[in-house]
């Protein structure tokens, strides 16, 4: 009797160790291909929806983008703990001027009361050809976070002009934006209404129309070693502090920018709250004109970029 109890026993052990890991484990990864892709958003919200069945914050759903153009007529539609990958600069996501204008679909890449979601290594591109095609209102962000948390956005290139935001963010919390390069057709990134302990570093913003970085109403935000630039005549600031915010903006290089009705580091509209400008390089741009701080240094005699970025600001400092 205790041997059959015993050999019971050690059957359930050996189950177990042989069971649990395997569902621990468990990852689902679905590989996506633009050849012959019609309506590319339907494959690839398929994808997501397969994945995130079951995916965990420690245990995520992969959906891999490989090379090449996605056409897409309405919204990528986020899912939590999912993590959406492209193959760098040569997984394209192609949109015209028509798609995603509505509050249901307002972006190509939409995430509403999402978390845990990673969206990295892909290139933005649309119809828009110049300024004048950019910044419009009613939808057309290339990505979308919106009352999501915990997640990121890295390494993407938002071409020029594009129709509007390439990063929006509404009240969203430990939202972090890196690695990103932003040539967009209104602000490159934005934190707004109520966001929270979000942070954008180490990107690369040509302003070509409103902002580089625009911060609405929003509380514990960081903006640092970022770059600033753009002498396109179009635009108006760096940075924009908008109603009631609080944000660090720190180790950044700000240089040679001209837009069209200003030229601001900083640039407040309808601000108040708490703003630290510390430890910037500036050179060929206008006044931080909200904030306060030490150690920001205005027009050095050294003005190649590459010898700011050795010391520690702006793009490509963070490795």
């Amino acid at each position: 009797m205790l041997k059959r109890y015993l050999v019971h026993i050690f059957l359930v052990i050996f189950l177990s160790l042989t069971t649990i890991p395997c569902v621990l484990c468990a990852q689902s990864t679905i590989s996506v291909n633009a050849t012959s892709i019609t309506d590319a958003q339907a494959s690839i919200n398929s994808a997501i929806n397969s994945v995130s069945a079951g995916a965990t914050s420690n245990n995520p759903g992969y959906v891999l983008l490989n090379a090449g153009i996605y056409n897409i007529s309405g919204p990528i539609h986020l899912k939590s703990n999912v993590v959406l990958k492209g193959a760098g600069d040569s997984t394209i996501i192609f949109s015209n001027g028509s798609v995603c204008t509505s509050n249901e679909a307002p972006a190509y890449i939409y995430g509403l009361n999402v978390s845990n979601v990673e969206i990295c290594n892909l290139q933005f591109q649309s119809t828009a050809r110049g300024p004048q095609d950019g910044g419009h209102k009613g939808g057309r962000f290339c990505i979308n976070l919106n009352s999501a948390n915990n997640s990121t956005v890295h390494d993407i290139l938002f071409t020029p002009y594009l129709y509007c935001d390439g990063v929006r963010v509404e009240k969203g919390s430990n939202i972090t934006v890196y690695n990103c390069r932003a040539r967009t057709g209104h602000d490159g990134i934005s934190f707004l209404l109520g966001s929270s302990n979000c942070r954008a570093y180490n990107n690369d913003i040509d302003i070509r129309v409103n902002t580089g970085i625009r911060v609405r109403d929003s509380k514990g935000i960081r903006l640092d070693h970022n770059t600033f630039y753009g002498l396109h005549g179009s635009g108006w600031c760096c940075t924009e502090m908008e109603e009631n915010v609080s944000a660090e903006i720190d180790h950044n290089i700000f240089h040679d920018y001209r837009g069209l009705s200003g030229n601001a580091a900083v640039q407040p509209r309808h601000a108040n709250g708490s703003v630290s400008v510390h430890d910037n390089v500036l050179w060929n741009v206008g006044n931080i004109s909200m904030g306060s701080g030490s150690g920001n240094i205005m027009d050095p005699s050294d003005k190649n970029v590459n010898y700011w970025v050795l010391k520690g600001y702006g793009y490509g400092s963070i490795k």
